[in-house]
C-alpha cells in the first residue's frame, strides 16, 4: 500500500490498483481489483484501519472483471452504497456486457467470458447512479470518460489538485498510454474523452493500472493528449 497523499492511499492488487480516500466524506473505496484478490483487498483496508463496515461509499470508476472483481464479496460483509455511471449500472449488475472491439481475438474474448462465468463478479444493484460534472461528497467531480467503457468515469478534485483518471490512461512501464485496444471497444471515443481533462489543473494523477504522477501530472498527461492529435 502507497500513501499517495494524505488523504488517499493506493492498494496495489497485482496489476491492477484500487484507491481509498480517506479525506472529507470518505472512507472511500475506489474500484475494488479481480476477485482472486479479493482477500487481499480486505489485508490492506484492515492495515490502514477501515473495515468494509466503516466504508462510507464504493465507487466503481468502469465494470471490467479487475476493478469489480471485490465488490460481489463486499455486499456480503457490508451494506455500503455502491456508486458508478447511469450507463455502468447495468455492467456491473450484469444485465449487459462490455462490447469489446472487433479486432480482440477469440482467446482473449472466450478467456474473459470464462473468468465472468466463474467468479460472476456482479451485484444485485446500484445504490447511487453518478452523471457528469456531479459533485460527489468526497469533494469530487465525476467526468464521463467512455471509450474504455461506456460507462467509465475519472474523479477529479480540485482543491486537493487530484485527478483519478481509472483505464482513461495507463501508465505503465514510465510512460502514458492509451489503454489496450483489446479491450477498448471505441479507441477513437478514448482519445476524444481525454480532450476534457486539457484544461484541468492537477499536481497528482492515479491510474487504474501502474503508478501515480506525483508533481506536475497536469503537464504530463496534457503532453501526451497532444502527441495523439
Amino acid at each position: 500500500m502507497e500513501t499517495v497523499r494524505p488523504d488517499l492511499l493506493r492498494i496495489e492488487l497485482g496489476y491492477v490498483n484500487a484507491f481509498l480516500w480517506v479525506g472529507d466524506g470518505g472512507p472511500t473505496l475506489i474500484d475494488t481489483g479481480s476477485p482472486w484478490s479479493f482477500t487481499k483487498l480486505l489485508d490492506e483496508l484492515k492495515a490502514a484501519g477501515v473495515q468494509p463496515a466503516d466504508l462510507q461509499r464504493i465507487i466503481i470508476t468502469h465494470a471490467d472483471i479487475d476493478h469489480i472483481g471485490g465488490l460481489k464479496g463486499l455486499t456480503e460483509v457490508t451494506d455500503t452504497p455502491i456508486a458508478c455511471h447511469t450507463v455502468e449500472a447495468a455492467f456491473i449488475t450484469g444485465q449487459r456486457h462490455k462490447p469489446l472491439p472487433g479486432l480482440t481475438s477469440h482467446v482473449l474474448a472466450g478467456g474473459l467470458r470464462i473468468l465472468q462465468a466463474i467468479y460472476h463478479p456482479y451485484v444485485t444493484n446500484v445504490d447511487e447512479l453518478l452523471l457528469e460534472k456531479e459533485k460527489t461528497p468526497e469533494g469530487f467531480m465525476v467526468l464521463h470518460m467512455p471509450g474504455h467503457a461506456p460507462g467509465q468515469i475519472a474523479l477529479y478534485h480540485k482543491g486537493a489538485g487530484l485527478l483519478l483518471a481509472a483505464d482513461a490512461l495507463d501508465h505503465r512501464h514510465g510512460r502514458l498510454a492509451l489503454p489496450p485496444k483489446w479491450f477498448t471497444p471505441d479507441r477513437e471515443q478514448a482519445v476524444e474523452s481525454l480532450g476534457k481533462l486539457k484544461k484541468l489543473s492537477f499536481q497528482t494523477a492515479c491510474f487504474g493500472h501502474g503508478p501515480c504522477i506525483r508533481e506536475q501530472a497536469d503537464v504530463q498527461i496534457h503532453a501526451f493528449i497532444e502527441t495523439l492529435s
